[in-house]
């Protein structure tokens, strides 16, 4: 449900005076998809969830995410976590980490268009657009001011993993918490007899996520809370099934104005100066994860913080639960100040012979405040909300929570900033070999601004900002036209050296950038051909390389082995990350598999297991564990297996060498149209257009599940035309092949099981337009 209205007024107070004003409203309210699809090769062990070896119509293995692994019992059972509490917490847990997992039975329909979800999804958007742009001719000289206010919000919610969790699976655990909320847990087991008081505290959160009783329905935060209490704090959304879903909002505001002067002398020289002020701010700009797992963790995890408080000594601690109970990426306050001075000079040395020279002073600057909130605070600390609070605000010393390790003292918020100044330029060489033959060669020195990384989970440490990207561009090309105007033809060649090209990748539950140096080289033809006066013919090819030229060493979230295949890929129960263990001599991978096992049995985990042969892992093994466990015995136990070594983040691998994401290596496109005139100014025009586009990858990490394999689309159209073109009338349709071709892909956390997002052409449309002058 779209609409839009555009309108434009000219006024013109004196002949060398216009003022141009134009409004522009858009507004979408709508139950779309902001997110098409999602594909994965699911991973049968659970530690990855979905396996880099190709893109399958199955359901990411959901004991790898954090939902699940938080409400589990290796997790909630275990003493190296919860120490005595463990024995009590263990039959809370929702599930097994070996046993079936909350998507089993789920159903990934083959057809890219269709999913299977239990929330209905929602989009919005709104966008106003208010511009003035007055025009002055002093004769020698001419200036144009101009101003744009806009203003843009979009709010989007849907299923996070379309796909239903099983809420069979759940059932078991949910009926012991409803046993411990009525204080009955010495019925399940006399050892826990002691508990059972403090065991009951569950019941109000267990009374929230389940108010009819462990058959459902099931109750979990809502997406629009924004107090950090969510479902405990009387803001849910209930489901027959269990519910995980996804919001992403964003409002911003953006002010620009711009001056430019611009000579028209006679001469051989003319000038143009100018400058501009952008400003943008952002009020929110928020991503949440909400599930009934993540709520029922923040229940359990309050308990157990509960009945701390109360052994250490506080007996009045009120019954509370760990908040937020969702993931949300929050920043509140965003500002971009940024201008430019700019200026070109022109000269003509004859008819035949143009250069242009330009330079641009750039100043950009960036403030961000914001922060990241599951559970606790950017350091770990737990934040306990007493059930029935209004907000976050009032957990248990929350001025003491720390939101900002970088800064001295306890930050509710990460407040970063930014500057950068740079000069760019330009020349160009304009021959004209004839009137209708031109060849021209340009280099430019272009420039985009660094920024600040979203602030993370306590799980990773990456770089808190990324530096700016530069481009020498250097350009040869030819313009020309031939047999009387009946072939146009435009060539050209291009090379690209980029100096910290900016990519981004998911990591540590939020979206990072990082900076890699890259070449990209190519050439561009296009065509125009009109053998006779009503039939046309374009034609249009490219070619394109690209290529990172630096060592640039990063982990791939898919494969944390780095190719590696005596390497041990661990999924860490602590926090749903990926971390690897490989051993110090090359090749020893028993000795790696024997340490793991070894320190696992101590935890009451399983040994490593072998992936599937086609699971695109080169021979590493897989294993849920302690990431922290396995570092802190690796200088002492480790030695007795040959030596060994935890990498946090995984085993790096080298980019050096790898296609630049989203660059198709050709692009081929062809069109014809052909004029009828009917008489009495009348026309009809007919039009059909077919467009290849080559291979590309998703990823810096051109791994088999980021290929993304060649395409074509076809369109066409009839027109009609009327007399002085003053009114048209057209019937079109797009995609007449209904081709489904993935366009883009970009793979999610390892927290959420690794599954991929993928985009695909538009579907088979159809459709009228008309239009008229006056």
């Amino acid at each position: 449900d779209e609409y839009a209205i555009r309108g434009s007024v000219r006024w013109r107070p004196e002949p060398n005076t216009t003022v141009d004003l134009m409004g522009y409203y858009f507004h979408e309210k709508d139950n779309r998809l902001r997110n098409q699809k999602q594909l994965c090769q699911r991973d049968p062990t659970g530690v990855l969830g979905c396996l880099p070896g190709g893109l399958g119509n199955q359901v990411t293995n959901g004991n790898s995410t954090l939902a699940s692994i938080f409400v589990s019992s290796e997790f909630l059972g275990n003493p190296a976590i919860f120490g005595g509490l463990a024995p009590a917490l263990k039959p809370l847990a929702l599930g097994s980490l070996y046993g079936p997992d909350a998507y089993t039975g789920a159903i990934n329909p083959t057809d890219p268009r269709q999913v299977y979800t239990a929330y209905q999804p929602r989009y919005i958007a709104d966008e106003i657009q208010a511009s003035i742009k007055i025009e002055h001719d002093f004769g020698a000289v001419k200036l144009d001011v101009s101003g744009l206010y806009q203003r843009d919000t979009v709010d989007s919610s849907q299923d996070y993993n379309l796909a239903p969790n099983n809420a069979a699976v759940f059932i078991p655990g949910l009926t012991v918490a409803s046993i411990y909320g009525a204080g009955g847990a010495a019925s399940l087991s006399p050892g826990l007899a002691p508990f059972a008081a403090a065991l009951s505290q569950i019941k109000p959160g267990i009374s929230a996520l389940i108010p009819n009783g462990p058959n459902g329905p099931y109750c979990t935060s809502s997406v629009y809370d924004t107090t950090g209490t969510g479902l405990f704090g009387g803001r849910g959304t209930c489901g027959t099934v269990p519910l995980n879903y996804d919001r992403s909002v964003n409002r911003s505001h953006a002010y620009t104005g711009e001056a430019i002067l611009s000579s028209q002398f006679d001469g051989h020289f003319n000038f143009l100066l100018g400058g501009i002020y952008n400003k943008i701010t952002n009020d929110e700009n928020s991503y949440y994860v909400n599930a009934f797992g993540l709520d029922y963790g923040a229940a359990v995890l309050g308990l157990a913080g509960t009945i701390g408080q109360q052994l250490g000594g506080n007996p009045t601690f009120p019954s509370s639960y760990r908040a937020s109970p969702y993931y949300r990426n929050n920043t509140n306050s965003f500002a971009l100040d940024s201008y430019g001075l700019f200026g070109e000079g022109y000269f003509q040395a004859s008819d035949k012979l143009k250069l242009t020279v330009g330079l641009r002073y750039n100043s950009d600057k960036k403030t961000v405040s914001a922060r990241t909130t599951l559970f606790s605070d950017s350091i770990g600390g737990a934040v306990l909300v007493p059930y029935g609070a209004a907000n976050i605000t009032n957990a248990a010393g929350y001025a003491g929570l720390d939101f900002d390790p970088g800064r001295a003292g306890a930050q509710l918020y990460d407040v970063r900033s930014v500057s950068f100044k740079e000069v760019t330029g330009r020349a160009v060489l304009d021959w004209k070999i004839s009137d209708q033959n031109l060849l021209y060669a340009s280099y430019s020195r272009g420039y985009k601004s660094g920024g600040i990384n979203p602030p993370l989970s306590p799980v990773f440490a990456v770089n808190e900002s990324f530096t700016p990207e530069f481009i020498d561009s250097f350009e040869v090309g030819s313009k020309n036209t031939f047999l009387n105007g009946t072939v146009r033809l435009n060539l050209a060649g291009f090379y690209y050296k980029y100096k910290s090209l900016q990519i981004s990748r998911i990591v540590a539950r939020t979206s990072v950038n990082d900076n890699v140096d890259a070449d990209i080289y190519g050439v561009e033809a296009d065509a125009i051909i009109a053998p006779i006066r009503d039939f046309v013919v374009n034609i249009g090819f490219s070619y394109l390389h690209t290529k990172v030229t630096s060592n640039k060493f990063l982990v791939n979230p898919r494969d944390p082995s780095g190719g590696r295949s005596d390497a041990v890929i661990i999924k860490d129960i602590s926090n749903a990350s990926n971390c690897a263990l490989v051993p110090t001599t090359p090749g020893n991978s028993a000795g790696a598999n024997a340490y793991v096992g070894a320190i696992n049995g101590a935890l009451g985990l399983r040994a490593p297991t072998a992936f599937p042969a086609n699971s695109g892992i080169n021979g590493a093994t897989g294993a849920f564990s302690i990431c922290s466990a396995l570092a802190g015995s690796a200088g002492t136990v480790g030695t007795l297996f040959g030596g060994v070594q935890v990498l946090n983040e995984g085993v790096a691998a080298n980019l050096r060498g790898n296609q630049l994401p989203q660059s198709p290596n050709v692009k081929v496109s062809a069109g014809a149209q052909y004029t009828i005139e009917l008489g009495n100014g009348l026309s009809v025009v007919p039009r059909y257009d077919i467009a290849l586009t080559g291979n590309s990858t998703g990823s810096i990490f051109n791994d088999n599940a980021d290929r993304i394999s060649s395409y074509y689309i076809q369109n066409a159209q009839v027109q009609v035309n009327g007399k002085d073109d003053r009114w048209f009338a057209r019937a079109y349709i797009q995609n007449i092949a209904n081709n489904n071709a993935v366009t883009g892909l970009y793979v999610t956390d390892q927290s959420s099981g690794l599954f991929t997002n993928i985009f695909t052409l538009e579907p088979r449309r159809y459709g009228i337009a008309a239009g008229i002058k006056f």
